[in-house]
């Protein structure tokens, strides 16, 4: 498997609609799984090691029926109701702390890595993990591996590995692939969803040795089991406890921060801490296989270069990473008509241009999971700002906060709250906070961040 099936967007086009009607028409499939696997079999989804990817096409499609494409045979619900989530695999003790653990992790004993296959191996990983490290044993999503880390003094910690994250800006920025591009090549990147050394352990230097034995043999292991070799491996690190001392010990990259979103927040709640993004990069010529260009060093600017004339939205605009060419060249056009107009709503800048006007809505009414999003349209602006900041030897970076009242939007989701009014009614909207650059002189070189958040009320007392 060179690239990663596309099930959803296979099973969303019109001819396969029509496919998968005709095959609702064969009375011998009697359970949504049966069909599920007739669909893998006829569109031929299979993963690296030729199983039919059964999962992936059953939740596709479920998001084609409650689109309204067809009609699924019905959930047998009582065996729905007998199915119950299966508790992970422990012990009945606590793992025992190691013993007689040394103060330098050359000098640990028999240090070593086991990958997690047995059942007993699987209850010592998920005892550490759910009475240790703050996110518990999981569940993992994805292809999986799962190691202990062993010595002669004992259980010491564990690693787990998952799937990527569906969407990271500041990641997909600094790979520079387009949204077809990480659809295709995202199984490549493996995310490291655990990582933990014991409280008990205080040992210098274990964490980034460790780090290091895990990622060596981290690519064999991967295509032992699932027939194919990641890229690249990312991980999070909450900075509010932690430094990242050890990833940049191990080799790792620092390439930016997440956003607050988990792979579940459909709402924008973004209830989760911001982390710090770290990179380790298993091939380095991962970029020349996904058919993207390497990266070049960014130039310094002068404030007003390339601000002036009809080129300037082009310059701040142009490459955003949408998903289609056309949807980028519309919203380098677009920002052309609103620059001439600040402040006025598109309708007024397009002056009657009705194709100028429906092309910006379409644009704009994206599903969640398209490649238009803030942080895309605001990529090629950040790092114009970015160049900006290169040309100064001080810049003030102000953030501040501002709400955006939607109160006339009686049916529009995923809003917070932002306030009340006289009468105590809640009043929907977003929260927009902002960073915005400045010179020593106060001239604007550009936005730097911008998170939008749906607030949620505070308790009463």
């Amino acid at each position: 498997m060179d690239t990663q099936n596309q099930i959803k967007r296979t099973l969303a086009q019109p001819d396969a609609i029509e496919t998968i009607r005709q095959l609702q028409n064969d009375p011998t499939h009697k359970t949504r799984a049966a069909f599920a696997r007739a669909v893998c079999q006829h569109f031929g989804f299979y993963d690296a090691r030729r199983h039919l990817q059964v999962a992936g096409c059953a939740k596709a499609l479920r998001e084609l029926e409650r689109a309204e494409h067809f009609t699924l045979l019905p959930v047998n619900k009582r065996s729905h109701l007998l199915r119950r989530t299966p508790s992970p695999q422990r012990l009945n003790t606590p793992v025992p702390n190691p013993v007689e653990m040394p103060a330098q992790a050359g000098a640990v004993r028999g240090l070593t890595l086991i990958q997690v296959k047995t059942d007993e191996q699987m209850r010592v990983w998920n005892e550490l993990m759910i009475c240790e490290h703050p996110q518990g044993a999981g569940p993992l999503v994805g292809a999986q591996m799962r190691y202990l880390i062993g010595s002669e003094h004992g259980w010491l910690g564990g690693l787990g590995f998952g799937a990527a994250a569906l969407q990271l800006a500041d990641r997909d920025q600094w790979i520079g692939w387009d949204s077809d591009t990480r659809r295709k090549y995202l199984f490549r990147v493996v995310g490291m969803s655990r990582f933990l050394i014991r409280t008990a352990v205080h040992c210098q230097n274990l964490a980034s040795r460790v780090l290091g034995m895990v990622l060596r043999r981290l690519g064999d292991d991967y295509e032992v089991q699932y027939h194919y070799r990641p890229w690249l491996v990312e991980s999070f690190v909450d900075t509010d406890q932690f430094t990242g001392t050890c990833y940049q010990a191990a080799n790792w990259v620092a390439i930016g921060q997440t956003r607050g979103r988990g792979r579940q927040d459909r709402q924008n709640l973004r209830a989760k801490s911001i982390k710090a993004i770290y990179a380790y990069v298993l091939d380095s010529g991962f970029r020349a296989k996904m058919g993207v260009a390497e990266p070049v060093g960014l130039v310094s600017l002068e404030i007003a270069e390339g601000l002036d004339g009809r080129q300037w939205a082009d310059q701040e605009f142009g490459g955003a990473q949408l998903g289609d060419q056309r949807l980028s060249e519309r919203l380098v056009e677009s920002a052309r008509l609103l620059g001439a107009m600040p402040g006025r709503a598109f309708c007024g800048v397009a002056q009657g241009n009705w194709p100028a006007i429906k092309g910006y809505y379409r644009m704009i009414d994206q599903p969640d999971d398209a490649g238009v999003t803030m942080e895309a349209i605001l990529a090629p602006h950040r790092r114009r700002t970015i160049q900006r900041m290169k040309g100064q030897s001080t810049v003030l970076c102000i953030q501040d906060g501002t709400d955006l009242n939607y109160s006339g939007l009686a049916q529009c989701e995923g809003l917070g709250v932002i306030g009340s009014n006289q009468t105590g009614t809640d009043s929907p909207g977003l929260h927009l906070h902002s960073t915005l650059v400045v010179s020593t002189e106060g001239v604007p070189l550009g936005l730097l961040n911008a998170q939008c958040l749906a607030p949620t009320p505070r308790q009463k007392g």
